[in-house]
């Protein structure tokens, strides 16, 4: 088994610790977390997906440290899985690359694209696997729309529609003001998963239209030089405490796929032969997590979700961010 530490213990660090204890191929030795109150306590109130069913007394026997030297020093971990504020990615990564250790980063990737690419750069340099975490690829219903775009089982997709959108979030650090001003708002860290998985596909889009913005909602319009698709990509942040909820129809030359988290086991299709639906099951987050500690047990390259790729998505990001829009 290969050993694992976790540094931020917001809900997504709390999600990867749940799924570290779960895992046969890793095991959890250490977080590491800076605050003075106790971790642990109301940790099945953040976030935006419920309490994730936390192992509550085994994540209570972890050792908490405040810092990730501290952690390493004792615990010797083989990699780490980074959960914190957008900010602070870049230092952090570098650190424990430095340290020798694999990391699976929570996304997005870094604010900079520049930061992006010297990662990309020390993680060759330190022959470490490096793998920022898309838990949207990972998905069952948007990993078996990829495969249906890939393998053309329907003909050439001709539109992708995507809705992604929730409250603004009213937990962990999203409560500090001057933290938030610097998670990129509902661009970086929601709407990415609809960007990023799009580049996935297609790639690079040729042109980016911004048809409509209101505070941290979006309506996106992707076109591809090469491709006859076009992706459409709304969402956002609405009021607070809104139900998340994300959904996708896919259009092909020869049929139509539809999805929506608010039936989450189930994808229907629509082709010459009529409706039917497939049934889905299994966690994106579990999923990803296993994929990493194979790629790290076999010392192979992450190849689902490459980091110059997740830097892909942070330059549509960016290049979204400074488009004119109404």
């Amino acid at each position: 088994m290969k050993k694992m530490v976790i540094v931020g213990f917001g809900f997504m660090g709390v999600v990867h610790a749940k799924n570290i204890i779960a895992s046969d191929k890793l095991e959890l030795l250490g977080i590491v977390d800076n605050r003075s109150a106790d971790i642990f306590a109301d940790i099945d109130k953040t976030g935006n997906q419920g309490n994730c069913d936390l192992p509550l007394e085994r994540l209570k026997q972890t050792p908490v440290y405040k810092t990730l030297d501290e952690c390493c020093k004792i615990e010797k971990p083989d990699a780490v899985s980074i959960c914190v504020p957008l900010f602070m990615h870049y230092e952090l990564t570098k650190k424990a690359l430095n340290l020798g250790l694999d990391v699976l980063l929570e996304k997005p990737f870094c604010p900079e694209l520049g930061q992006c690419r010297e990662l990309i750069e020390l993680a060759e340099e330190k022959n470490r696997i490096m793998m920022v975490a898309h838990c949207v690829r990972f998905a069952p219903a948007w990993k078996f729309l990829a495969e249906r775009i890939r393998d053309k089982c329907y003909g050439e997709l001709k539109l992708l529609t995507t809705t992604r959108m929730c409250g603004e979030p009213t937990w962990g650090v999203w409560l500090d003001t001057e933290i938030k001003k610097t998670c990129g708002g509902s661009l970086f860290d929601l709407l990415i998963h609809d960007i990023d998985f799009a580049n996935s596909c297609l790639g690079l889009p040729e042109n980016i239209e911004v048809n409509l913005k209101v505070d941290e909602y979006w309506e996106l319009l992707f076109r591809y030089n090469d491709n006859q698709a076009k992706v459409s990509i709304k969402g956002g942040f609405l009021y607070q405490h809104t139900p998340f909820v994300s959904e996708y129809a896919a259009t092909f030359e020869k049929g139509s796929i539809r999805f929506s988290s608010l039936q989450s086991d189930v994808i229907h299709i629509g082709t010459d032969k009529g409706n039917e639906f497939i049934t889905m099951n299994g966690d994106a987050y579990q999923a990803e997590l296993e994929y990493f500690a194979k790629c790290i047990e076999n010392r192979s390259k992450p190849e689902r979700c490459l980091p110059v790729s997740s830097l892909q998505a942070i330059e549509i990001c960016r290049n979204i961010r400074n488009t004119k829009h109404t």
